[in-house]
């Protein structure tokens, strides 16, 4: 069975404290970031750590779907009565998601210093966790289309998770309209912050709209290139 690579299942519980002490020694030297302060780089850290960390322990599966086309091991699922997408979804569990999950609590916490402000923070996780789901599904479901193999999806959600934990100030018009629609990185942490510094209600809005829509048009592009999956010959058809 295809396993998440080491690094990748470490990825937020390491990465988040190493980068976290980088941001600790910029803000110390340089002030503020146009506003944005550590608390605000914590809090950024702490929403996707959750998000991630329920990705990873709930809907691992995500992880899979490539390989599991690339091998057959999608036959299993067809004949079962339920979404194959859920039973993928919610085949693995990584542990170390939860690993992720306290860190994150703890940075959130950390970051809002109110009981209130934490568990707005901790909402717009489980929101951002949608989005992460979505962006792995969507990602692996790019096997179906091309002859890429596994290690490319891990890399191009790698990438995912990095533009998601970046304070998106100062970036090109064109960059940041990426990180809204085909790469949505900007609604699993940086659009949260900016909800936690002034809360909008449109942003609010358009986070949960976000969390609802991208899983959405996930589903639908896993659905269509079901439709080219040879269970047969354990590959696809447009190979």
């Amino acid at each position: 069975s295809h396993q998440m690579p080491n690094h990748t299942k470490l990825f937020m519980a390491l990465n988040n404290f190493v980068w976290f002490g980088i941001w600790w020694l910029f803000f110390g030297l340089a002030g503020n970031l146009r506003g944005w302060t550590l608390q605000d780089v914590g809090a950024l850290y702490g929403i996707v750590a959750v998000a991630y960390g329920i990705y990873a322990a709930f809907f691992g599966g995500a992880r899979s779907v490539a390989q599991l086309a690339i091998d057959g091991g999608l036959d299993i699922y067809l004949g079962r009565p339920r979404s194959v997408l859920l039973g993928v979804l919610f085949s693995r569990s990584d542990p170390t998601g939860f690993g992720d999950m306290v860190s994150g609590v703890a940075l959130i916490a950390w970051a809002t210093g109110t009981m209130s402000q934490a568990a707005l923070g901790l909402a717009l996780a489980v929101l951002g966790a949608g989005v992460i789901v979505a962006a792995y599904v969507a990602i692996n479901s790019l096997v179906f289309f091309t002859s890429a193999r596994g290690r490319l999806f891990d890399q191009l959600f790698e990438c995912f998770l990095t533009l998601s934990l970046v304070p998106q100030i100062g970036l090109p018009a064109f960059v940041q309209v990426l990180l809204y629609t085909a790469l949505p990185a900007a609604f699993v942490g940086f659009v949260p912050v900016e909800i936690l510094r002034s809360f909008s209600w449109s942003e609010l809005a358009a986070t949960a709209t976000a969390a609802v829509v991208f899983p959405l048009l996930a589903a639908a592009l896993f659905q269509r290139g079901l439709r080219r999956y040879t269970s047969g010959n354990r590959m696809l058809d447009t190979r």
